[in-house]
């Protein structure tokens, strides 16, 4: 009878001990609301080991500096889509005074520039009061490889750099013998066919900006081989090379979609399922990367998850932060914003867990925004010291002149062309390889004419823009229908091409 009570107490202990180990490993908040003398309402998109980090390190930093103890109100209502629906929400509802946010902190500069144009934003203290970190050879530039790193009204700074890419798993790639990649173009390989993890340009700001970079290659590669031909003017043979750049940048996208396993709503999938070995590679921003590299970290420092920046492929972006009008605590949504840019701040981006000024629990894996913190004695203690952003050529400058007014169109064209389409553009491709790419095949495959440059700049750009959204559904159909058609008669020129052989 002993022996059964001591097993069946042995069990009901590991039970319990299942059941309240995550409650017991999970950290305490650094400080909680009811100890608190201040509260930051902050939205964001950013993941969870960012908020912890950045929660702790601003505590110590605002301690420090005024004694009093901040509990920092966290509000993740998702990727940068959807905290612009909220948003958009908040202020169409508010009666002045604000809408209960103090900081927008993280998502790239495009939703940034928007809020910022429609006066949502206060201007940024640290322009006046820290002159030098924007000032001289180590000062944060106002425009790099072609990218904006703050408002030119300051209602926005970045704080740190992002850059988009391409995730990869070693174990997977070795499997199916393929070598890892270099470039964007290395993804529309037939090898790659229901091995790639995508994500809708429509639902992920990310995402969307990595096929820009992907088109804008493109069209920087088209601009430097088109030549002027006889009696056109050197803006005539611009605008030609840039309508053959876009079509080709297009034209890359469809393969590298015909070889897509799935398109998912949120890009930090694509990362995860990598790593898995659901699919070979994805596009993905650096940080997503990095931060499963780190994650998946084996003794010997090596990672069955790698990223890599697309040779000339992609430029240099930053997640920038700003306070909303009318914040609750303005002042110290305003010291958040200094803590941010300030040295303990910056290299909390990049350095190693347990090094002075590190994080305590996970490396970020995030490059700073402020040249000068990449001094010998910071990047000693850097988990990615090689990474220079401002030491080396860029390989690559965006052009936003180019594709920044389409690019809202750009994410719809994608979808209709790739997403709502996938069943028939992965038939055609299946096709095309098959029958060893006939050309007329290719020719109709590649047909992306409805969706030139020009049109799509022009009246593509202003109804699917429209405040009407019948309108805009009306065209996004319309373009589905043409590339459906397309698809398929692609499939049937190619059983034509191989009846003739």
């Amino acid at each position: 009878m002993k022996k059964f009570w001591n097993k069946r107490i042995g069990v009901i202990a590991a039970l319990v001990l299942v059941a309240v180990s995550p409650l017991m490993l999970q950290r305490p908040e650094a400080v909680s609301r009811s100890e608190a003398d201040e509260v930051l309402v902050v939205i964001t998109p950013h993941n969870e080991t960012i908020r912890s980090e950045f929660t702790e390190a601003f505590n110590a930093y605002w301690q420090k500096k005024t004694g009093k103890k901040v509990y920092v109100d966290w509000r993740t209502p998702g990727g940068t889509s959807e905290i612009r629906l909220v948003l958009d929400s908040k202020f169409a509802n508010a009666k002045g005074g604000g809408v209960g946010i103090d900081v927008f902190f993280g998502g790239g500069d495009y939703i940034f520039e928007k809020m910022a144009k429609a006066g949502r934003f206060e201007e940024l203290d640290v322009f006046r009061t820290h002159e030098d970190w924007f000032e001289g050879e180590f000062g944060i530039p106002r425009i790099h490889t072609g990218e904006t790193y703050y408002n030119k009204k300051k209602y926005w700074v970045g704080v740190c750099l992002s850059q988009f890419g391409i995730c990869y798993n070693v174990d997977t790639l070795a499997r199916l013998r393929i070598e890892p990649p270099k470039t964007w173009d290395d993804l529309s390989d037939p090898k790659y066919l229901g091995s790639v993890a995508m994500a809708d340009p429509t639902k992920s700001g990310s995402v969307a900006r990595a096929f820009e970079m992907l088109v804008q290659q493109k069209i920087h590669q088209s601009l430097a081989s088109t030549r002027r031909q006889p009696g056109e003017t050197e803006e005539m043979r611009r605008q030609r090379a840039i309508g053959y750049g876009w079509a080709d940048g297009l034209n890359l996208i469809q393969k590298i979609a015909a070889n897509a396993r799935y398109f998912t709503d949120a890009a930090t999938k694509i990362p995860h399922d990598v790593s898995q070995g659901d699919a070979a590679a994805g596009m993905c921003i650096d940080f997503y990367g990095r931060a499963y590299n780190e994650k998946l970290k084996k003794a010997d420092g090596s990672s069955r998850l790698q990223w890599i920046a697309p040779a000339g492929g992609s430029s240099l972006s930053v997640d920038p932060v700003a306070v909303f009008k009318g914040a609750p605590n303005a002042k110290l949504a305003q010291g958040f914003v200094e803590f941010l840019l300030s040295e303990e701040g910056q290299v909390l981006w990049n350095k190693r867990v347990g090094s002075e000024g590190g994080p305590k629990r996970r490396a970020l894996r995030r490059l700073p925004i402020r040249p000068s913190v990449y001094s010998p004695e910071n990047l000693a203690d850097f988990t990615d010291p090689e990474v220079r952003p401002y030491a080396e050529t860029p390989l690559f400058i965006y052009q936003p002149e180019i594709t920044g007014p389409v690019f809202g169109a750009l994410r719809y064209i994608i979808k209709s062309m790739c997403i709502d389409a996938h069943h028939e553009l992965r038939a055609a491709w299946v096709a095309l390889v098959k029958y060893d790419m006939p050309e007329m095949t290719l020719s109709r495959f590649h047909d992306v004419s409805y969706v030139s440059y020009v049109k799509s700049m022009g009246e593509i750009r202003e109804q699917l823009n429209s405040d009407d959204k019948i309108e805009s559904a009306e065209e996004a159909k319309r373009m589905t229908g043409i590339f459906r058609r397309n698809y398929k008669e692609a499939v049937e020129l190619a059983k034509e091409e191989a009846n003739k052989q």
